[in-house]
């Protein structure tokens, strides 16, 4: 199958479009940056222009394209002098003019001039690897489709409402075929192939929750465990701090597997001791979701069989300020308030109580060997210490508590 080689031909009338990330245009011996054109209608004229390259545009079209919300009196005459700057930019790079063609009442691009765009290649190669059944052809044509996508189509106009719509279906598209992509790495074993695609697609979508659960299972693969592990905080603080979730089931119980698999190797008693004790810390234990249920479940089978109280305390961070709980507002206000309450929750319990975030704005405490009074005690301690420091973060603490009761052990 022949493949579209994005890449300038000899052939003097070729023009080759960079739309994704930003925009610039090479070939001819120039290229045009989008910085260099100076004006935003003539960026959104341009852009049109190219996105629209083998159909005729009629005046009525652009004028809605350039002022859907009617903001030009004379969009005719406003349109004819726009084409006249466009016209009058590419004489100065290029020394031509003849890029655009009036025609009765419309404009047709010139199709003596070729243009080579990275979105309808990137579009025409995953097509055809969706329909590939050579499996080797499908995962190269994947591979050079997805390479050209580097970032947001057409970023600087993405207001624009066809741009919204060309740019949601590339977005999809990419998200869509680079895990296509992936899963068959996986299958095959090429894990080194895999990692660098994990990485590239993160960087293009970084709160993908399916990319980040790939990127750890590939680093395991790998046998690196403790990028894996990193991995997973990573990915939980980013999800937290922008889109206020916690993360899924999925990439919780890949958590705590790999935290098994972590202990599964022999090692002299001595060394296990000394590595066990390795890093010691004074304050609260504060820990992922997962190792706060586990820790949660022992702590309960002990409060029956040593008759000892432990208390369960939920702390949540509520914003003052009337803000939209939707809003990145909203979210900045929690995410700082949310930062403060762990370092005030770390300095503020005993060494063995265990601190977990349970969800965008709230911690959950288990308090061992805790009565009721000591527990109302702590929260007026954690209470004292975050409004003593956290005045000015215009939010308050919401309190609830009960006692953990005993955990039926018996078969």
């Amino acid at each position: 199958m022949a493949i579209t080689d994005f890449s300038p031909e000899p052939n003097q009338r070729t023009l080759k479009v960079k739309t994704f990330g930003t925009l610039s245009i090479e070939g001819m011996g120039q290229t045009l940056k989008e910085e260099q054109i100076r004006s935003r209608m003539l960026t959104k004229l341009f852009s049109y222009i190219i996105m629209h390259h083998r159909q005729e545009m009629t005046v009525l079209e652009l004028s809605e394209a350039l002022w859907p919300d009617d903001s030009s009196n004379n969009p005719a005459g406003a349109l004819k002098n726009l084409m006249y700057r466009l016209r009058t930019l590419f004489k100065k790079v290029w020394g031509a003019d003849d890029f655009i063609i009036t025609g009765h009442g419309a404009y047709n691009w010139n199709q003596n001039i070729k243009l080579v765009i990275d979105a309808e290649v990137f579009d025409e190669h995953l097509k055809r690897a969706a329909l590939s059944h050579s499996r080797e052809e499908k995962i190269l044509l994947y591979q050079q489709g997805l390479s050209l996508y580097r970032g947001d189509f057409l970023p600087m106009l993405e207001s624009e409402y066809w741009v919204v719509t060309l740019g949601t279906y590339y977005q999809s598209t990419f998200l869509s075929s680079v895990k296509k992509l992936i899963a068959m790495l996986e299958a095959d074993k090429r894990y080194d192939d895999m990692a660098d695609w994990c990485s590239a697609a993160l960087h293009i979508e970084p709160l993908d929750e399916e990319l980040h659960t790939a990127m750890i299972r590939v680093l395991v693969a790998q046998n690196k465990t403790k990028l894996a592990l990193d991995h997973y905080q990573e990915a939980k603080s980013l999800l937290y701090e922008n889109l206020g979730v916690s993360p899924s089931e999925e990439l919780r119980n890949i958590y705590l597997k790999l935290l098994e698999e972590t202990n599964t190797q022999e090692m002299d008693i001595g060394a296990i001791v000394k590595d066990l004790s390795k890093d010691e810390e004074h304050g609260a234990f504060i820990c992922e979701y997962g190792v706060f249920k586990k820790i949660y479940h022992l702590e309960s089978r002990r409060t029956g069989r040593l008759g000892i109280s432990v208390f369960l305390l939920l702390v949540t961070v509520e914003p003052t300020a009337a803000v939209a709980v939707s809003s990145k507002a909203y979210l900045d206000i929690v995410s700082e308030s949310m930062t403060r309450l762990q370092d005030v929750l770390y300095h503020s319990l005993r060494s063995g109580d265990v601190v977990s975030q349970y969800s965008g704005a709230q911690y959950i405490v288990l308090l061992p060997t805790c009565q009721y009074e000591t527990t109302k005690r702590v929260i007026k301690r954690i209470e004292k210490r975050f409004y003593d420091t956290s005045r000015k973060l215009n939010t308050k603490l919401i309190f609830s508590f009960c006692e953990v009761e005993e955990k039926d052990t018996n078969p």
